[in-house]
């Protein structure tokens, strides 16, 4: 029966529109490769695709979501079992989809791994897959990759406007990219119905089922108030009290929805001791459930929030940090450190002097390396506009992988 679904599930990427990905999925030697990232954000189609081109190579490949209710029932003995009846002798790739759904993963892909028959890989839409809270007894045996929505480049196709054509092209995208995100299905489809779809299976699949959250109701309240507050600086504190929870209970609840990546948690910049006491600020995977609230007539927001993203993409491949700044009052959006250099960013939708002037002047207190100033459409006071900036921060990224 493995075979069988294995077949199915692999001959269904003929009929899946593909939007070519900037990704590279790490070859499966003596590590498990995972790759972890929101749903519906084209991990499985990566797989599919990774799965289906070692299959025409005549390597020894199966795939296997976990779920569907057979697969899922299956232990790590039976399961082997399965695939050796598939392919007696040899190694084999195995691609097993949504692990974090089978009971006991962490042990069973243990076992899996240490038997030495199998390539594993695996997905996961939440971060207990990640590299930074994999269990112990997987450390040494796991490398984690993380899957974003689409960049505005993969979007585009292209890493830089070269022409009045490239760049009208590109303006008019970007225009569709903040209403739309990065999404997929999303994208492709553009209907606000499949935004309600997506939140859905998140809140109560990955939230509710997952956690085993009783009080849905103030979990429902939370993410109203997250949609209407991302990308501002707020206390666990002031959304208990607009909950009537305490403060422990809607910081779990925040942390449930990280853990699900529906959102990111940026702290304010500074000794660790003064940013456990500092307000933080929300961003959201993609600005585009903020659709579903009033705040997403707040473009300036919107489009913070794809900044947050795109310099997300390079903290991951790079292994830097982000943080908002507040010094004294005086908040500049966003700083991206990395091995000790500080760059700075602000955000704004129609740039003035007052904005170039707080991030030049922050930047020199901070001794940052750099600044930006980043608009919407503008080039005033120094700006870059966004559309420009971000095709030029993929442009050195290497096209591997797909997703759609």
């Amino acid at each position: 029966m493995l075979d069988v679904l294995s077949r199915e599930y692999l001959e269904s990427i003929r009929n899946v529109r593909e939007i070519p990905r900037r990704f590279r999925l790490p070859p499966s030697q003596f590590d498990i490769v995972a790759v972890v990232g929101p749903r519906r954000v084209g991990k499985t189609f990566l797989f599919l695709k990774t799965a289906w081109e070692l299959l025409e190579r005549g390597e020894q490949v199966l795939y296997a979501s976990f779920e569907h209710l057979w697969v899922n029932s299956l232990d790590e003995r039976r399961l082997a079992e399965e695939v050796r009846r598939v392919y007696p002798r040899g190694t084999v790739h195995l691609f097993l989809d949504e692990v974090q759904a089978w009971p006991r993963w962490d042990y069973r892909l243990r076992w899996l791994h240490d038997v030495k028959d199998f390539r594993l890989y695996v997905t996961g839409s939440t971060s207990e897959l990640s590299a930074e809270r994999i269990p112990a007894r997987l450390r040494g045996r796991y490398i984690s990759r993380l899957l974003l929505p689409l960049s505005f480049c993969e979007i585009a196709g292209m890493s830089a406007a070269q022409t009045f054509r490239d760049a009208g092209l590109a303006r008019r995208l970007f225009q569709e990219y903040a209403r739309w995100g990065g999404f997929p299905e999303i994208w492709l489809g553009r209907s606000l119905d499949k935004v309600r779809s997506l939140v859905d299976t998140v809140f109560y699949r990955d939230i509710v089922e997952r956690r085993r959250v009783r009080d849905v109701e103030a979990l429902e309240a939370l993410l109203k108030l997250v949609l209407e507050n991302y990308a501002n600086p707020i206390t666990w504190r002031s959304l208990a009290r607009s909950l009537d929870v305490d403060a422990k209970t809607a910081a779990a609840y925040i942390r449930y929805m990280e853990e699900a990546y529906f959102l990111f948690v940026v702290e304010r910049f500074g000794p660790a001791k003064r940013r456990i006491k500092a307000p933080r600020k929300i961003y959201l995977v993609d600005p585009v459930f903020a659709s579903l609230s009033k705040s997403g007539l707040d473009m300036g927001r919107r489009l913070e929030n794809l900044v947050f993203i795109e310099l997300l993409r390079r903290a991951v491949e790079r292994g830097g940090r982000l943080y908002y700044v507040d010094l004294d009052g005086g908040e500049v959006d966003l700083a991206y450190v990395e091995d000790g250099t500080v760059e700075l960013y602000e955000v704004a939708y129609e740039p003035d002097e007052k904005h170039a002037r707080k991030l030049r002047e922050t930047a020199e207190r901070l001794g940052a390396a750099s600044y930006t100033l980043i608009s919407w459409d503008s080039e005033d006071h120094g700006a870059i506009p966004a559309w420009r900036w971000m095709l030029a921060s993929c442009g050195g990224r290497t096209a591997s992988g797909s997703g759609g």
